[in-house]
This record gives structure tokens, sequence and C-alpha cells, in this order.
């Protein structure tokens, strides 16, 4: 799958970030995830990646929130456009394109939103939705926000994400700017859990 209209070359499993929204963002507090994701460094939960620091933007309104900082990736926690949500975005990953590009990104944002499902400081509160989720491109000069870079991208997001919840049909619309990083709503018409999920993607990238 080439990237946009520019003609740069192959769309990387690094160029694709994938974001999962919260069911209750009442229920939600930033600065709470900071003692969390420390310990996951020092556990090392994420058990494929270095994690590396914490960086704390909660002060800035509807801005990245808090961030995991890890070698070929970053996590974060963020509120963008006053959604709160986690937001996965591939760094130095092993090279993989198309679906298989975008089943990476679904499995790495998926894993995260486990341990935080899970984990018992949060004490149940963070609760993710799987009936709609956010892709984005972020390198502008790789795909700049367009119908050429759509007509690329989706036809690879719509096969991923089809397999991946098991449905005909699904949404895909973009819905950045011209001047934003390429970003698609998909919205999948079915709510398995996140380990249904994770199981299932954990099959198509085995």
């Amino acid at each position: 799958m080439s990237a946009g209209a520019n003609g740069t070359g192959a769309l990387s499993s690094a160029d694709v970030s994938v974001k999962l929204f919260v069911q209750d963002p009442a229920a939600i507090r930033l600065e709470e995830l900071i003692p969390v994701f420390h310990r996951w460094i020092a556990e090392r939960t994420i058990e494929d990646d270095l994690l590396i620091d914490v960086a704390n933007y909660a002060h800035v309104p509807k801005g990245p929130g808090i961030v995991l900082v890890c070698d070929n990736a970053h996590y974060y926690f963020d509120v963008r456009d006053g959604r709160p949500g986690l937001r996965y975005r591939g760094r130095r990953v092993a090279r993989a394109e198309g679906e298989e590009a975008v089943a990476r990104a679904f499995r790495s944002v998926l894993g995260a939103a486990a341990l935080l499902e899970a984990d018992p400081a949060l004490e149940g509160r963070y609760r993710f939705r799987t009936d709609e989720v956010e892709i984005s491109i972020p390198d502008r000069l790789r795909a700049p926000s367009g119908e050429d870079t759509l007509g690329t991208v989706r036809p690879a997001v719509e096969r991923c994400v089809k397999s991946l919840y098991g449905v005909g049909e699904v949404s895909v619309e973009m819905v950045s700017g011209a001047r934003e990083p390429f970003t698609l709503r998909v919205e999948t018409g079915a709510s398995p859990t996140v380990a249904d999920l994770l199981g299932r993607v954990s099959v198509l990238t085995s």
C-alpha cells in the first residue's frame, strides 16, 4: 500500500496510529495514570518493547495527556477533541504494510487497553469502546490529508477491520482537514470486548 499522492513509498506499520475511546469519560483522571505507567516501566509490562519514560501533559486542555514513551512506539492517554482514549503510535517497529500494518497497530493498542482494564489500581473504571476507533497517519508528508490518501489507505483499513471484527460492512470516514494529520473514523456496528479483539488480532498477526 503506497502512501499518499506524493509517492513517498510504501506505508509501513511505523506510520499507523490507532485510538480507542473510553466508555465513561467522567471516570477518567489522567494523572492517576502516571504511577501506573511508571510501574509498567519497572515491571517491563509490555514485553515486545523497551519502556523508557512517562511525560505529563495533563495540564494541556484537549492535549496529548499522559504519554508512555517506549523505544519502538509511544502510548498516549489523550483527551484530544475532548474525547479521552488510548492512542498507540508506532515509531520504529518492524516493517509491515497494508492490512498487516493496521493489524499490528491494533494488536499493540488492544494489548495496552487490556492492561489498563485489568489494572487493580484503576478499580475497573477504565473500559474501552470497540464500536468506534480512530486510525491516523501522523506523518503529513507521507500521507497528506485528502482524497488521494483516503483512496490508498481505506481498502486496507476496511479489510483489516472486517476480518478482525467478523463483520461484512464497516463505515470508514475521513475526519481530518487539509492541514491536519490524515485521520479516519471507523465505525464497526459491533462491540466485542477488548479481550476478544486482542485474541482475534493475535491470531491474525501470528
